[in-house]
């Protein structure tokens, strides 16, 4: 599934030595983690036999609805990206909007730096259907926020739901909530001061404003946009609820929910491409403390992030490859000489 996180470009001077300082925390913290995870368990590692033997055993039928779920999901990511492109006055064909999300998903996640890598091709995908820089802008802000907002609310419900979590979770909101409250309240009896942002936050609020000022929604706009980034992460939950069901795995809706949600939140703060490691560990970890065996937890996120991952990625590298002939193709060549 395409990358929906929200990122603000950090400024000039401080963008690349940030990011290079985050990109080897991140490759550190993983390889750190692979270690202890085969010293400290590696007496209790699933038997890879045992988990290939479910992985070949698995329901071809549950396997094609999983295919098909993934599949939608990407669909309704493209129906994201063409919605707002719409509002901005641009057409672009499903068919193509389809095209441009496998091609930037696979940018993002399997290149170093695949996030600004993705943003680039894409500004580059929309200028050849005409959009201006400011709707182009615009649909990537909105599009990450859209998804960004959507994901919370999954994760809020998914702590909420889960038993294991929902005390702690329920104070921490409540803590959470009555700050707000308590500021609410004060803040205004206080002498008034220049308000402080931090350059990310400053460019934060200036792209999402200039955003609603290039892309005007309607009011309908505002209900189906929401909708859809929700339904985009459903269906890929839906993906996993299916591989479950396709070893025979019987775990709870919440259990599920709460494995996805921290699987793509683990995989997102790794800053690694695909969030390769750290999602597969989050995952079989969340099932395992679940209570399910560990081969059966290997063979779920095995098969998941099989159809999810790597299957979406070769269609991605496809769709990209062909996008760049057609693209070539269409470009005018030199005048003929006389």
């Amino acid at each position: 599934m395409p990358a929906q996180d929200l990122a603000v470009a950090d400024p000039p001077d401080v963008a690349a030595p940030r990011r290079r300082y985050r990109r080897l925390i991140g490759r550190s913290a993983v390889f750190a983690a692979v270690v202890c995870v085969v010293v400290l368990f590696r007496d209790r590692l699933p038997d890879p036999a045992e988990v290939w033997g479910l992985i070949t055993r698995a329901d071809p039928m549950w396997l094609g609805v999983a295919v098909a779920a993934e599949a939608a999901s990407m669909r309704a990511f493209a129906t994201l990206l063409r919605h707002l492109l719409v509002a901005g006055g641009i057409h672009l064909s499903l068919p193509r909007a389809m095209a441009v999300t496998y091609a930037r998903n696979a940018v993002s996640s399997s290149l170093p730096g695949g996030q600004i890598l993705s943003v680039a091709y894409t500004t580059r995908q929309f200028r050849r259907v005409g959009a201006s820089p400011a709707v182009i802008a615009a649909t990537l802000v909105l599009t990450s926020v859209f998804s960004t907002l959507t994901f919370l609310a999954l994760g809020v419900v998914a702590l909420l739901a889960e038993p294991a979590t929902r005390t702690t979770a329920m104070w921490v909101f409540a803590g959470a909530g009555s700050a707000l409250a308590l500021a609410v309240v004060f803040l205004p009896e206080r002498r008034p001061r220049p308000a402080r942002h931090g350059p990310r936050l400053t460019a934060l609020l200036d792209a999402v404003c200039a955003a609603r000022s290039a892309i005007t929604l309607t009011r309908r706009d505002r209900l189906v946009l929401p909708a859809v980034a929700l339904l985009n992460w459903l269906l890929d939950i839906a993906c996993l609820a299916a591989v479950c069901a396709a070893t025979g795995v019987s775990v709870g809706t919440h259990t599920v929910l709460l494995g996805y949600v921290a699987a793509k939140a683990a995989g997102v703060l790794a800053l690694l491409p695909g969030g390769l490691g750290v999602t597969e560990i989050g995952m079989a970890a969340t099932f395992a403390g679940a209570g399910l065996g560990l081969p059966a937890a290997a063979a779920v996120v095995a098969i998941y992030r099989l159809i999810s991952y790597w299957a979406v990625l070769i269609v991605g590298w496809c769709a990209w490859l062909a996008l760049n002939v057609s693209g070539t193709a269409a470009r005018p060549g030199p005048p003929p000489s006389r």
